[in-house]
């Protein structure tokens, strides 16, 4: 999906992130990383593993909330949008989540093409 498609406003956040699916070679995995930047209907963030578009994720997201002593888990599932390599052994992905929303924060651009 491209910049002037997305439907929600990206915040640039690093946040512990754990997936879980199957790989390009078919091995199933579970890798915990840190997001690059995450919206109500998706995120991006960099694996180690080679993933085919269209891959179906589990998806966990630890959320640190203002006045909260404990982090706060939000689980959904997602697709694997874009997958791009970002050296040897390393890909940024983007995942559209197919399941539950993410919650935000922020004020949101929620029509098409940024308008």
């Amino acid at each position: 999906m491209g910049f002037q498609q997305r439907r929600q406003s990206r915040i640039s956040v690093a946040m512990e992130v754990r997936i879980r699916g199957t790989d390009r070679s078919g091995l199933s995995f579970e890798e915990t990383t840190s997001s690059d930047n995450v919206s109500r209907g998706g995120c991006s963030l960099p694996v180690s593993h080679e993933l085919d578009l269209g891959t179906e994720l589990e998806v966990e997201i630890l959320r640190r909330i203002p006045g909260r002593a404990e982090p706060s888990l939000f689980l959904t599932r997602g697709v694997v949008m874009r997958s791009v390599p970002i050296d040897v052994e390393r890909y940024m992905i983007g995942i559209q989540f197919t399941g539950p929303r993410f919650p935000t924060y922020s004020s949101e651009n929620t029509t098409p093409g940024g308008a």
